[in-house]
């Protein structure tokens, strides 16, 4: 069990025996529910996610490029605890998003709000640039929708897993009514240690959704 129960249940005075493997041994009654930041963010599910998230427009995805400044970079910077939606089109060059420093049990979602297939623009989101977030990495793993054939649906991440090292998760869609990531879709973030960053995309494609494509860098 991770470092966030453990804390719940030394609150709660529950006996336990914590192993040097992170387990634990006793009998355990629980009354209420225990949150389970990693489960919702396999499941999908975003009933725990409480805090107020920020809604990206095309206009500030436009000026949150590498050159941005610290406050454009700041109102494209996601919230933890929270759903976030990014409204953008990909008018033009821009970043979908910024992260923020990833710690461990952290889980947010970015909601795909715009019809993102102004322009075939490669559109970032970016592990690096927030503030605090120098450190941050996408964990090794492949993210995708893996719809079956279609070429840039899924891609594996950079590095190993000892020593990950892709900074960006890049999107490039088509100017078409028929990418993967349509209105409604939702990307989940969660962090399994500090600095790293897993990425769950639950797609809602548009028409046959067989267009966009993802890679790293």
């Amino acid at each position: 069990m991770g470092r966030r129960s453990v804390n719940i249940l030394r609150k709660m005075a529950i006996p336990y025996k914590l192993s040097e493997a992170q387990t634990f041994s006793g009998a355990v009654t629980l009354n209420g529910t225990l949150a389970n930041p990693y489960l919702d963010y396999l499941s999908g599910y975003q009933g725990n996610l409480t805090a107020t998230g920020i809604d990206i427009t095309d206009a500030e995805a436009v000026l949150g490029l590498a050159t941005a400044t610290a406050a454009e970079i700041l109102d494209c910077t996601l919230i933890k605890s929270a759903v976030n939606t990014f409204a953008g089109t990909n008018s033009a060059a821009g970043s979908m998003c910024y992260l923020p420093p990833a710690e461990q049990g952290d889980h947010l979602v970015l909601e795909i709000t715009g019809e993102v297939d102004d322009t075939t623009t490669a559109l970032p989101i970016k592990c690096v640039g927030a503030v605090g977030a120098g450190s941050n990495v996408f964990a090794k793993q492949v993210i995708g929708v893996n719809t079956g054939g279609v070429a840039g649906s899924a891609i594996e991440t950079a590095g190993t897993a000892a020593a990950p090292t892709s900074v960006n998760l890049i999107y490039t869609p088509a100017v078409a009514a028929t990418n993967f990531l349509g209105p409604g879709s939702m990307i989940h973030f969660y962090c399994p240690i500090d600095d790293q960053w897993l990425v769950n995309i639950r797609a809602c494609p548009k028409g046959t959704g067989a267009t966009g494509a993802l890679s790293v860098s």
